[in-house]
């Protein structure tokens, strides 16, 4: 059906019929609770406060678990051994051209 006869249709129906007001929504969500409109929503330092959890610094982890590694060189060793794995599971993730 063509846009401009749809929308002639809908016109023609609702010809003569009153609008209902404006209605709120709730949407309910698994759990019985009510969904929060955007407007609702808690910024993450709001839901951070109520949880008790106060703000990390970067300053304050940088650093930490720099005894790890005996030395720059094994833990050099260390990076290059990730990036080689994944190397290799990118090569036997590749589609066979059997």
């Amino acid at each position: 059906m063509a846009k401009a006869t749809m929308n002639r249709r809908s016109k023609i129906s609702s010809a003569g019929k009153a609008r209902p007001g404006s209605k709120r929504v709730t949407l309910r969500v698994p759990g019985g609770k009510s969904a929060m409109r955007s407007s609702e929503r808690k910024s993450i330092e709001e839901l951070a406060a109520e949880q008790g959890l106060k703000p990390t610094m970067l300053e304050d982890i940088l650093g930490k678990g720099a005894d790890l590694w005996e030395s720059n060189q094994e833990f050099e060793r260390f990076v290059e051994d990730i990036y080689a794995r994944r190397r290799e599971d990118r090569e036997l993730a590749k589609p066979c051209t059997c």
